[in-house]
């Protein structure tokens, strides 16, 4: 059961003077039928952080500033095991319709009166000076004037996030003010640009909203790594420039996560999990991977060659690659985990097609993959099911590796043996201690060796680990 944010709204309006509005988004998700809003954006002439001081204690909630300049508060209620939010703001502006006025999209910049509504049950006095409720109907994103993208220029990119999570089209005309000016898209803080791009990364379907990124002039804007991509179509087997495919890579990305769920249902549950848990506020692992598909092929037009045959290669595009991922990574200030994730990906991208040889990949070649991707193993295999979704379009079947049922082979290896052997190796480092020896690249050396064994399966058990350590000691 969820607890709809609103549920708390009576005790607010004891508590707040009047006039006290419901607005923004909180306004165009009632319009859109929401029943069950838990964040909540309130609007007052003045004083609203004493009233969200006095909210706060009412209903057991946490009261913080998110602009103590401003006087933006916000009051969190744990309820039903999730957090409810509500957000408040004094005027900015002389009243009501200036405050509005300074708003990104007509959609956000309609408000009703809190007492009317919860007294009517309806949205009949909305307060919509910019059409913003005829704009919701026809599910349209549309300035509210060209000037408040010049104001905040991540409203550029919060547009198309806008798009991604409501499934609403950017009106024709602002389309063309957010184009014209896209080169203002890196003059926030990469910790803002961070959190829209990878909220629209967090979507189901993100790799169309790429494609429209890419259309609005802010793909390049935010990775100019990607421009020598465009118009790079190298070779027989690329019906696509490698920018095109690269998106595309990333747009295949659901569809071959639900191809690798259904082809290894044992781990389905897993995956699932996997694949939703953050790794930093805002960035799951499955946008992280997203990202990584789009920056896999990043370094392919600088170490493009050919051979004497005429054919093209790319040697070392992924150890280069990867080296680039990173420090894009650093540019917009992810965290040293969902770098580590993003960096391994690109590195590591080709090892499936090692690894589908005809007779299998051995025990040894599938652990050390396993060991080089660590925590990233499930969304690697689901970027090289998506590479090659993104490649067999162009590729002849004769000259198309296919890496499915490699990627049940390696699954299967992942959760049954490696994660085991990680969780419970039979020798560790107190053993080798134990044994006289001393930390050091020879130590490290000995542990990747018993592990290496142990997921092979060619030791039984600890016992006879340590038998064959002691051995090994004595020579």
């Amino acid at each position: 059961m969820h607890v709809p944010a609103a549920t708390f709204l009576p005790r607010l309006i004891e508590l707040a003077p009047a006039p006290l509005y419901l607005v923004g988004g909180s306004v165009r998700d009632l319009l859109q039928g929401s029943g069950s809003i838990r964040d909540i954006d309130l609007l007052m002439p003045a004083g609203s952080e004493d009233a969200a001081r006095r909210f706060a204690d009412a209903i057991g909630g946490s009261f913080f500033f998110l602009d103590e300049e401003r006087k933006i508060t916000r009051v969190v209620k744990r309820a039903d095991a999730e957090a409810l939010q509500f957000d408040f703001t004094n005027f900015e502006g002389p009243d009501l319709r200036a405050d509005l006025a300074r708003r990104d999209f007509t959609m956000n910049a309609m408000a009703v009166d809190l007492r009317e509504l919860l007294a009517a049950g309806s949205l009949a006095g909305i307060i919509d000076p910019f059409g913003g409720r005829d704009d919701v109907r026809r599910r349209l994103i549309r300035a509210t004037h060209p000037a408040v993208l010049d104001q905040d220029p991540l409203r550029l990119l919060r547009a198309v996030r806008f798009a991604a999570a409501l499934g609403f089209t950017i009106e024709a005309t602002t389309a063309g003010e957010i184009r014209a000016r896209s080169a203002l898209i890196t003059k926030p803080a990469p910790e803002r640009i961070r959190e829209e791009l990878f909220l629209t990364l967090s979507e189901e379907g993100a790799g169309r909203y790429l494609l429209l990124l890419d259309s609005l002039g802010l793909l390049e804007a935010l990775l100019p790594e990607l421009r020598p991509l465009r118009g790079f179509t190298p070779g027989r087997h690329h019906v696509y420039d490698i920018l095109t495919h690269s998106i595309r890579t990333a747009d295949y990305v659901d569809a071959a996560g639900e191809q690798l769920l259904r082809q290894v249902p044992q781990h389905a549950d897993a995956l699932r999990l996997h694949l939703a848990e953050p790794l930093e506020h805002l960035v799951p692992r499955k946008a992280a991977l997203r990202f990584a598909c789009l920056l896999h092929d990043v370094a392919k037009a600088e170490t493009c060659s050919r051979d004497e045959g005429g054919d093209v290669h790319f040697y070392g595009h992924d150890q280069l690659g990867a080296d680039r991922a990173a420090e894009i990574c650093r540019r917009f200030r992810l965290s040293r985990a969902a770098e580590s994730v993003i960096e391994r990906l690109v590195r590591h991208h080709m090892r499936p097609l090692g690894l589908s040889a005809p007779n299998g990949p051995s025990r040894r070649a599938l652990y050390r993959y396993c060991r080089d991707l660590k925590d990233a193993l499930p969304e690697s295999i689901v970027l090289s099911l998506a590479d090659a979704q993104a490649t067999s379009e162009a590729m002849p079947a004769e000259g198309f590796t296919d890496t499915r049922q490699t990627a049940s082979v390696i699954l299967d290896f992942y959760y049954g043996r490696f994660l085991k052997v990680e969780e419970k190796p039979f020798i560790t480092g107190d053993d080798l201690i134990a044994e006289g020896m001393q930390p050091g690249p020879r130590f490290r050396e000995i542990l990747e060796d018993f592990r290496t064994q142990q997921a092979e399966g060619a030791l039984r058990d600890r016992d006879e680990a340590l038998r064959r350590l002691q051995e090994r000691s004595r020579t």
